[in-house]
């Protein structure tokens, strides 16, 4: 089983939609910074997107978040509500970041009118 899940933008903490990730977390330190290969960028909506590439050179940078062993498939059905996975907007994959398989949310759409970001803040 998959209990890690690398998030770059809004679910990280500090950002607005943290609350809804911190609480499948077995403690409040629970996250690590990581990166994974692939490339960011700002939408102009509020949050950004990430394009995972195994072989790119740049990185994503985010954090690596441990979730609750007994909680994953509610955290993860929660997140893909979020990231709209039933309507396509995201595809939840999977990336190894931190030395962890984690669960992660790549941009599947065109990029185009998107800027290329270094992170989210």
């Amino acid at each position: 089983m998959i209990n890690h899940v690398f998030v770059y933008g809004t679910l990280q903490p500090g950002q607005p939609r943290w609350p809804a990730l911190a609480r499948f977390t077995p403690e409040p330190n629970a996250t690590r910074a990581a990166s994974v290969p692939g490339q960011l960028f700002d939408t102009g909506y509020g949050w950004p997107a990430a394009v995972f590439e195994d072989a790119s050179s740049d990185h994503v940078t985010g954090v690596v978040v441990h979730l609750d062993p007994e909680s994953v498939d509610e955290a993860l059905l929660t997140l893909d509500a979020i990231e709209g996975v039933a309507s396509g907007l995201f595809q939840r994959v999977i990336v190894t970041a931190g030395g962890h398989p984690c669960s992660a949310y790549h941009w599947p759409g065109p990029t185009e009118g998107f800027h290329r970001i270094p992170g989210w803040c």
